[in-house]
């Protein structure tokens, strides 16, 4: 944060084996002359990574905007914002910090508490402004294969060649051309 390199996770050069990959939309704007709706995928070196990731630098971003704070820098304590909002939102955001806070000193965390990290992410940020939805995460080829990329528009679809490695279980993410080829593909869906 205090380099200002909190969003490099979102460069595709940062697409390496063994990344935790998590794709995302961010929409928001008080007027149809100002929205802006960003798709991205974010490379992160672990779980770990992705969840100090959410609790210091995105959902301080997300709760800034939404309260019209505005302050630079941003602080990266998410909970100096919690005052500004009604006891069921300040609740729900407090019980979000709380799940990434113990997931965050654990040792490991289960595909489960994930799951329901992200879900309650979700669930959080679905009426703020910015609107931030988490839509697939995993390793590379979990992301490539989550519900989200599979029901994709025509001109959305995963490239065939790709797909048929994703489908035949022969994606390796350790093969550069492997690799290449998802990189593109998550270049290609980016949207600003």
């Amino acid at each position: 944060m205090e380099q200002g390199k909190a969003n490099d996770c979102f460069s595709p050069e940062q697409l390496t084996p063994g990344k935790f990959c998590i794709h995302l939309v961010d929409s928001g704007g008080e007027s149809m002359a100002c929205m802006s709706n960003v798709e991205t995928t974010g490379f992160f070196d672990s779980m770990q990574d992705l969840l100090a990731y959410l609790r210091f630098a995105a959902i301080p971003h997300i709760l800034d905007w939404d309260t019209h704070t505005n302050k630079e820098p941003l602080p990266a304590v998410a909970d100096a914002y919690l005052l500004k909002y009604k006891n069921n939102k300040r609740a729900q955001i407090d019980r979000l910090l709380g799940l990434i806070d113990k997931a965050l000193i654990s040792e490991t965390v289960s595909t489960q508490e994930l799951a329901i990290i992200l879900d309650t992410f979700n669930a959080t940020f679905l009426n703020t402004n910015p609107e931030v939805q988490l839509l697939a995460w995993g390793c590379v080829s979990e992301t490539l294969t989550a519900p989200y990329f599979n029901e994709a528009d025509e001109d959305e679809e995963i490239p065939a060649a790709l797909r048929k490695l994703l489908d035949n279980g022969r994606f390796n993410e350790n093969n550069p051309k492997h690799l290449i080829m998802a990189r593109d593909y998550f270049e290609s869906r980016f949207r600003a």
